[in-house]
C-alpha cells in the first residue's frame, strides 16, 4: 500500500507535502479551463464563451455531486487505510465502483432529456440558448468517463498518493487542448468540438489511471470476492457519499440561483460572471486543495486513533487559511484586471469592469470560505456528513430569498454579493457543529 505521511511527523509538514500536488493538479485544471475558455472566446466568439458560462451552474451542480460523492466513498476507504485493514480497503474500492457507475447512468439519462428546460428554467438568453444545449448535451453524456477519473484519483489519494493523480491530470489536460485546436479550428465544429474534446480527455484519463493502479498496487485487484460485503459496510459508504453529493447539489443549486438573477441583466452580465468565476476558481483552489487534503487527513487519523492530532490539524489549517487569504487579496489587486482582459475580445470595458467588481466583492470574505473547507472537511473525514448538508439547505433559503431584493436594490453588485452572504452563514454552522462534536468525541 502507500503513504502514510498525514499520520505521522510534523503536521504543517504533512499537510503541505500532501497538499502540494493536489494544487498544482487543481492548477493544471483551472489553467486548462483558463486556456479552454480563452480558445472558444477568441476564436468562435463573445457567445460562445457566455453560453459556456450559462451552463456552468448546471455543470457544477453535476459535477461537483460526482466528485463530493465519489470523494465521500474514499472517505471510509482513508479511515480503513488508517486502520491498516488491507482487505476492507479492497472492499471499500468494489462498493465505491459499483456505486459510482449506478449514480453516473442515473444522472445521464435524468438530465439529458431535460437539458432545454433546465437552461429555460434559468432564463438563458435566447440568443445564447442553442449554443449552450450543444455544449451541455454533450458534456452530460460523458458523466461516466468521469465520475470513474474521480473515484479513482480520490481512491489514490486516500492512500495517501496525492502524486499520481496530478501526473494523469496534466496528461489529460494536455490531451484536451490539442484538441480543442484540432475540432475547433481545423474542423470547424465550435462549441461541440470544445465538448467533445473534454469528453476524449476524460476517457483517456479513465485508461491511464486503472492501468497504473491495476499494476502499481496488485493489493487493489479486485475479484469477486471483493463484491461479497455487507450491507452495513455498504450503507456506510452511502452514508458518507450521498449526503456530500447531495451538499454540494444544494450548493450548486444556491449557484443556479446566482446565475439565474446574472441571466436577467443581460449577455454582457453573463459574460462578466463567467469570466470573473474562471478567474476566482483559478485562485480558490487553493482552499479547495486544503480542504482535500484535511478530509483525509483526519479520515487517516481517525482510523488509527490520533484523535488529537485531528485537533492539531484543524489549528493548523485555520491557520494556513489566513495565510492563504493573504495571499489571494494581493493577487487579486494585482492581476485581475489583465486576467480578465484575457478573454474578452476588444478589450470591452464593461464587461472588464463587471467581472472585476466581482472579484473585490468576493476576496473580501475568502475568509470565511477558507474556514468553512477547514471545518467542513474535518467533519466528513469523521463521518459526519450531515452537518455540511444542513448548512448547504440553510445556505440555499437564504440566498433564495435574498436574490430578488439585492437585484432591485443592487443590481449585478447585490447578485455577486449572494455568495459572501452565504459563507458568512455557513461558517457559523460549520464552527458550532465542530465544537459540539469535539467535545461529543473527546477529540
Amino acid at each position: 500500500m502507500h503513504s502514510d505521511i498525514l499520520t505521522r511527523g510534523n503536521i504543517y509538514r504533512s499537510i503541505l507535502l500532501y497538499a502540494i500536488p493536489i494544487i498544482i493538479g487543481n492548477s493544471v485544471q483551472q489553467l486548462y479551463n483558463f486556456c479552454d475558455m480563452l480558445i472558444v472566446g477568441r476564436i468562435i466568439g463573445l457567445d460562445a464563451l457566455a453560453a459556456c458560462g450559462a451552463t456552468g451552474p448546471i455543470f457544477f451542480l453535476v459535477f461537483g455531486f460526482i466528485f463530493a460523492t465519489t470523494q465521500g466513498f474514499t472517505i471510509v476507504t482513508a479511515q480503513k487505510f488508517g486502520e491498516k485493514n488491507f482487505d476492507l480497503i479492497k472492499k471499500s474500492y468494489a462498493i465505491s465502483t459499483i456505486l459510482s457507475v449506478v449514480i453516473a447512468v442515473g444522472i445521464t439519462f435524468l438530465i439529458l432529456p431535460l437539458s432545454y428546460h433546465i437552461l429555460r428554467l434559468l432564463h438563458t438568453p435566447e440568443e445564447l440558448i442553442e449554443q449552450a444545449h450543444t455544449y451541455m448535451y454533450i458534456i452530460v453524456a460523458g458523466t461516466l468517463p468521469l465520475i470513474l477519473y474521480n473515484l479513482l484519483s480520490c481512491i489514490m489519494r486516500a492512500l495517501g498518493d496525492s502524486k499520481t493523480p496530478l501526473y494523469f491530470l496534466i496528461i489529460s489536460s494536455a490531451l484536451n487542448l490539442c484538441l480543442d485546436l484540432i475540432f475547433i479550428v481545423f474542423f470547424k465544429l465550435g462549441i461541440a468540438g470544445a465538448a467533445y474534446a473534454t469528453l476524449v480527455a476524460w476517457t483517456v484519463s479513465d485508461i491511464l489511471c486503472y492501468i497504473y493502479i491495476h499494476r502499481r498496487f496488485p493489493e487493489l485487484r479486485l475479484t469477486l470476492q471483493d463484491f461479497r460485503f455487507s450491507t452495513d459496510f455498504l450503507y456506510r459508504h452511502i452514508r458518507i457519499g450521498i449526503p456530500m453529493g447531495l451538499q454540494l447539489c444544494v450548493i450548486s443549486l444556491c449557484t443556479l440561483v446566482l446565475q439565474s438573477g446574472i441571466n436577467r441583466l443581460g449577455s454582457n452580465a453573463v459574460a462578466a460572471f463567467a469570466t470573473a468565476i474562471i478567474v476566482d476558481q483559478l485562485f480558490s483552489q487553493l482552499y479547495i486543495a486544503l480542504g482535500s487534503v484535511i478530509s483525509v487527513f483526519t479520515a487517516q487519523n481517525y482510523g488509527a486513533g490520533n484523535y488529537k492530532r485531528i485537533a492539531d490539524g484543524v489549528k493548523k489549517g485555520l491557520t494556513l487559511n489566513v495565510g492563504i487569504t493573504m495571499l489571494l487579496a494581493v493577487l487579486i489587486l494585482l492581476f485581475s484586471k489583465p486576467l480578465i482582459e484575457v478573454f474578452i475580445k476588444n478589450n470591452n470595458i464593461a464587461i472588464i469592469k463587471l467581472a472585476q467588481e466581482t472579484l473585490y466583492v468576493y476576496v473580501c470574505f475568502y475568509i470565511f470560505f477558507g474556514m468553512i473547507m477547514v471545518l467542513k472537511n474535518t467533519l466528513l473525514g469523521l463521518g459526519l456528513a450531515k452537518y455540511p448538508l444542513i448548512s448547504s439547505f440553510f445556505e440555499l433559503g437564504l440566498r433564495f430569498f435574498i436574490i430578488d431584493i439585492l437585484l432591485e436594490k443592487f443590481g449585478y453588485i447585490g447578485v455577486c454579493a449572494i455568495m459572501p452572504i452565504g459563507w458568512i452563514v455557513g461558517f457559523s454552522i460549520m464552527f458550532t457543529a465542530y465544537i459540539y462534536e469535539k467535545k461529543r468525541l473527546a477529540i
